[in-house]
């Protein structure tokens, strides 16, 4: 048995996590009439594709979907294994409000946060160490220079923000002492602070004491759906 089945057993097996996909939005960016969230992707939608990955990883799990645009057509479309919750002000907060309400509806004591708009395989959850929270990082120059970066020393994240070089792939694990100062920081919400992007709720996390590792994986891409090149993109194969 090789470490990261070990690690995923020891820690998570037993407790369980929670997935929560943060998708309230609409595919604007790739000029899609669709939610974010049910653009096609090969065979299948991008969150049910999501969907598989995170089934084919997790033993004891569930899956909260945060929506808001056309939520009647996701529900239509969307697969069972997820359960959904409406962000009912999508065109008023942002990112921080859905992974509220996605905190708010979970069961167990590890949370795994995902962005609705990226694609990604089971190989790059399985190759965690879920005994600690962490951040997915770009370890194949997937992401765009646009996107959010971060800086980190001796693997320990100290700042997301934009224009750093090395990127984060929009996923966050938190668990422990992280999970609790998180859950402390929503309990203080303000009308403000629904407007926050989810990278800066992460550096609030920090800057209240919490600490993230970088979990990197060569080979396991996370492709973001900005545009429609994005949907043909080749490391969909791999």
């Amino acid at each position: 048995m090789n470490r990261s089945t070990t690690t995923i057993k020891k820690s998570l097996y037993n407790d369980g996590i929670s997935v929560v996909i943060v998708s309230a939005g609409i595919g604007s960016r790739i000029r899609s009439n669709e939610p974010r969230s049910l653009i096609k992707i090969k065979d299948d939608t991008l969150v049910n594709h999501q969907i598989q990955a995170i089934a084919d990883t997790f033993k004891s799990y569930e899956i909260i979907g945060v929506f808001g645009t056309q939520i009647e057509k996701i529900l239509k479309k969307v697969d069972n294994r997820i359960r959904v919750v409406e962000n009912q002000l999508h065109n008023e907060t942002n990112n921080s409000e859905s992974m509220r309400l996605g905190l708010n509806n979970s069961l167990y004591s590890n949370v795994l946060f995902i962005h609705g708009d990226i694609y990604f395989k089971s190989k790059l959850l399985k190759s965690a160490d879920y005994t600690k929270s962490f951040l997915v990082v770009d370890a194949n120059e997937d992401m765009s220079e646009k996107e959010v970066g971060l800086t980190a020393n001796a693997n320990k994240v100290s700042i997301l923000s934009y224009g750093l070089e090395k990127k984060w792939c929009q996923m966050c694990f938190l668990t422990g002492k992280e999970l609790k100062i998180l859950k402390s920081i929503f309990l203080k919400f303000q009308e403000s602070d629904k407007k926050m992007l989810s990278f800066e709720v992460i550096n609030k996390i920090i800057d209240n004491g919490g600490s993230f590792a970088c979990h990197e994986k060569k080979g396991s891409h996370v492709v973001e759906i900005d545009c429609i090149k994005d949907i043909n993109n080749e490391n969909f194969n791999l």
